[in-house]
């Protein structure tokens, strides 16, 4: 187990939370892709957990990647190494939302979701940070990630930063 300041880059590296929540993801984009259902499996595992309705949060949050995205989200499949820098911006904007940090969450998750589904995803992604958080899974804020992330400056002070978006069709998650 690593210290939250340190950038681990497997899943068995991370605490508990962090390892739910990422294996979570995958296995969910893999019934995507696999096309099979992953919700009894994602249902044992998070009631096993004690946070039964951390599965429907997450099932919302990927339903508006899957509808919303901008550009390819780089999920990969549960028996991965490494983590990807999305799965990090994902994390990482749970960790924030749990501590009270809701500032750049957007600006992690707006990389590769369209303006108007980083809006709503904003909502989505604090509601699954309380879900983990009232059941004692806290997700860490680990700088050294944060410190490596580009952000995505959806606003500026001269005004509105506008997008070109190509390839919307792609929903590919590895």
């Amino acid at each position: 187990m690593t210290s939250p300041n340190l950038k681990p880059n497997n899943l068995t590296d991370l605490y508990f939370p962090e390892q739910l929540t990422l294996w979570g993801m995958r296995f969910w984009a893999d019934g995507l892709q696999q096309n099979y259902s992953p919700y009894e499996t994602l249902r044992e595992a998070y009631s096993r957990a004690k946070c039964p309705e951390g599965l429907m949060s997450l099932d919302n949050f990927l339903s508006l990647v899957v509808a919303g995205h901008s550009r390819t989200v780089d999920i990969r499949c549960p028996c991965c190494d490494g983590i990807s820098l999305d799965e990090w911006r994902l994390l990482q904007s749970l960790a924030l939302a749990q501590s009270g940090s809701e500032s750049y969450i957007s600006d992690l998750i707006s990389d590769f979701l369209q303006p108007a589904t980083t809006r709503i995803a904003h909502t989505v992604i604090s509601g699954w940070a309380n879900e983990l958080k009232k059941t004692g899974l806290v997700v860490p804020i680990r700088t050294a990630v944060l410190q490596t992330i580009p952000l995505t400056r959806t606003v500026t002070k001269s005004g509105v930063n506008l997008k070109v978006y190509t390839n919307h069709q792609s929903t590919t998650m590895h």
